[in-house]
């Protein structure tokens, strides 16, 4: 039940909130506000003051609302991060940034690792948003003397 419960409570952002986050997102990045591996302190603080900015009645608060967005968008660009590199694996060429292969190398993907299964018939928009605010949040083998 209280799962349930967390449900129904759970908000729903709208597009523009979610581009206005984005938006300051990036414009942190360009601050100076994250190094290789994450964000500052304070930069948490400094969305929600860019979204009451923009919304002054907005509920939307630095906890739950949005730690979650951010770790949710995290989360989702490292996966697709993961499945892009496989090889064969790209967006469409639609332009509407779905995951395309074939039906044997997605059984694969999904034998590999189960929570990718609903991802790849979404469309990703934000995934070149993502790339520029969380790219070097990990050292890579290769940047590695």
């Amino acid at each position: 039940m209280a799962d349930f419960q967390g449900i129904l409570n759970r908000r729903i952002w709208t597009d523009r909130e979610e581009d206005v986050l984005l938006t300051t997102l990036k414009e942190l990045v360009v601050q100076g506000w994250k190094s290789d591996h994450g964000f500052r302190a304070g930069y948490l603080v400094r969305l929600e003051e860019a979204l009451r900015r923009e919304f002054p009645t907005t509920d939307l608060k630095v906890y739950p609302n949005i730690i979650s967005k951010v770790s949710a968008w995290k989360k989702s660009y490292y996966t697709l991060e993961y499945i892009l590199k496989q090889s064969g694996v790209a967006f469409n060429l639609n332009g509407d940034h779905r995951i395309d292969c074939d039906d044997q190398q997605w059984a694969e993907i999904v034998e590999k690792d189960v929570y990718v299964r609903f991802m790849r018939d979404r469309s990703w928009p934000y995934f070149d948003d993502w790339k520029q605010i969380f790219g070097k949040d990990r050292a890579n083998v290769e940047d590695t003397p």
